[in-house]
């Protein structure tokens, strides 16, 4: 015979067997380089301007071609149009994908790294400046597994920085380890501050 109390007691302690053997995986995943602004002398700043930042990503186009017919465009191959005589041509571009949108007056930023490229190029636009600056972002990924319950995540080591000098100073590598931690990876100094 099963006391009141007793049943309750099993409830909770089956709750809390299934609580202790759950992973703890972490919320906020995603894996982002943190730079972070300074004027030219190390003092921490904010770009008083509009910055957008770009990456020139490869994409593969799909282009079909037949006499008298419209072309065809597009990212996927098509063989129903070849099988129905259109000539395909595979043309490869680089398309401008835009990873930072409008920040205006901003102190840091935040950017998400490719995955399987060993190196960013990434274009810096100003709105009051009309030259932007690229910086070349050289880096190393490799997979992170937290515990197989979460699943892998895809982290980066730092190792270079090349950029132009039209606003930008110099770059210093602060943390190499890109993860989701947020820490600040970058510090970018700008010799020119527009306001």
């Amino acid at each position: 015979m099963m006391r009141k109390g007793s049943g309750i007691v099993m409830v909770l302690s089956l709750l809390l067997t299934i609580a202790c053997s759950t992973a703890t995986c972490p919320m906020d995943t995603v894996v982002t380089c943190n730079y972070d602004f300074f004027d030219a002398d190390g003092n921490t700043s904010v770009l008083y301007d509009t910055l957008t930042v770009t990456i020139a990503k490869p994409t593969t186009f799909y282009i079909y071609t037949k006499e008298g017919k419209k072309d065809s465009v597009s990212r996927t191959r098509i063989t129903a149009l070849v099988d129905s005589g259109y000539t395909e041509t595979v043309k490869k571009l680089k398309v401008d994908t835009t990873l930072v949108n409008n920040l205006a007056n901003g102190g840091s930023m935040k950017v998400p790294m490719s995955y399987y490229a060993s190196v960013d190029t990434l274009v810096l636009h100003y709105k009051k400046i009309l030259l932007p600056d690229t910086m070349y972002v050289f880096h190393e990924g490799y997979t992170h597994v937290e515990t197989p319950e979460c699943g892998s995540y895809r982290f980066h080591n730092l190792k270079e920085i090349k950029t132009t000098d039209r606003c930008i100073d110099r770059v210093e590598i602060i943390n190499p380890k890109v993860n989701y931690e947020k820490e600040f990876n970058v510090k970018i100094y700008f010799n020119t501050l527009p306001e």
